[in-house]
């Protein structure tokens, strides 16, 4: 367990895209902001995908695979929440890419303006 907060949660959830999917993986990990974690939540996948995310070795990736397809991003993008440890949360389909300056600018500006400083109610029941 580490001391510190992270600064980003990464959350991408995805279902059966393997192949698209390593793009998106590694335009987070080419990001000019290093200080994130990436969860790659898999909708009941079937394919490869497993093996393509345990492909990369940097720590900060991580993948779970709910047991069942929900159909939807919801789902997946819940279990990632639950799972995150950032103090922001960023969201990138499995089919998009990010410049290597995305997070990097999102963060800059969310502490800039502060509006990343809200709190929400907490409505996970546990």
């Amino acid at each position: 367990m580490h001391n510190r907060q992270t600064a980003v949660t990464v959350l991408i959830a995805t279902y059966n895209k393997s192949s698209a999917l390593r793009y998106a993986i590694e335009s987070v990990l080419w990001q000019t902001f290093t200080d994130f974690e990436l969860w790659v939540i898999g909708d009941g996948c079937t394919d490869d995908t497993a093996e393509v995310v345990a492909s990369y070795t940097d720590p900060r990736v991580h993948w779970y695979n709910l047991a069942q397809n929900t159909g939807d991003q919801s789902e997946p993008h819940n279990e990632g929440l639950r799972r995150a440890q950032g103090q922001y949360i960023a969201y990138l389909n499995h089919d998009d890419l990010w410049l290597p300056t995305h997070l990097q600018t999102l963060v800059t500006h969310l502490e800039k303006t502060g509006a990343g400083r809200c709190q929400l109610p907490n409505l996970v029941s546990g």
